[in-house]
């Protein structure tokens, strides 16, 4: 038979084993909960608000004008400026045969004040009705309903490839220039 000492040495023992125990898993369910901290980067000085992945839909008596698609949009209040990266616009002009027009590009700059689009990447657009335009740049001006470039574009429809440098789209008359080192096929439209 164990001794009165005996039994409280073990039950001591056994309390201090329990609680090593229980602080051991303790320790180590506190330990792997804890994993590692993601860090938010900083936004620039001049970057009041930045967004991931945003889809913005532009509505105007019932009817879908556009919708926006840009993996980052970055909005500087005091130059009133929104810069977009990697966009797609989808285009629903009211009354046009072209239908649906899809623009993609590698970023743009959109001017608050004035309205004003700076485009610029590799620009692609695509009418559902086959109509294709490229760029490297695009610049639309609000005030005169003008979209302009200074670079290389290349526009095909059907058979038709126009090519050349610089262009003016005057969006209220309807009327496309090319500015300088204009070629035109009329044939495959595979070029």
């Amino acid at each position: 038979m164990l001794k009165p000492n005996k039994i409280k040495l073990l039950l001591v023992l056994c309390i201090v084993l329990a609680g090593l125990s229980l602080a051991t898993i303790i320790v180590l369910k506190t330990s792997r909960s804890k994993g590692p901290v993601e860090i938010l980067k900083q936004l620039p000085k001049n970057i009041d608000i930045s967004l991931q992945k945003i889809h913005y839909t532009d509505i105007k008596d019932g009817k879908k004008r556009w919708d926006l698609l840009a993996d980052k949009v970055e909005y500087d209040k005091k130059k009133d400026y929104t810069y977009f990266k990697n966009i797609r616009m989808d285009v629903f002009p009211e009354g046009q045969k072209s239908g649906t027009i899809t623009l993609d590009a590698d970023s743009a700059m959109y001017h608050n004040k004035t309205g004003d689009v700076e485009i610029e990447g590799k620009i692609t657009a695509v009418s559902n009705n086959g109509m294709k335009f490229e760029s490297r740049s695009l610049r639309y001006r609000a005030s005169r309903s003008m979209i302009d470039t200074r670079d290389r574009i290349r526009f095909v429809h059907g058979r038709l490839v126009v090519e050349g440098t610089g262009m003016e789209f005057d969006l209220k008359a309807k009327t496309v220039r090319v500015l300088n080192d204009v070629t035109a096929h009329i044939g495959t439209g595979n070029k």
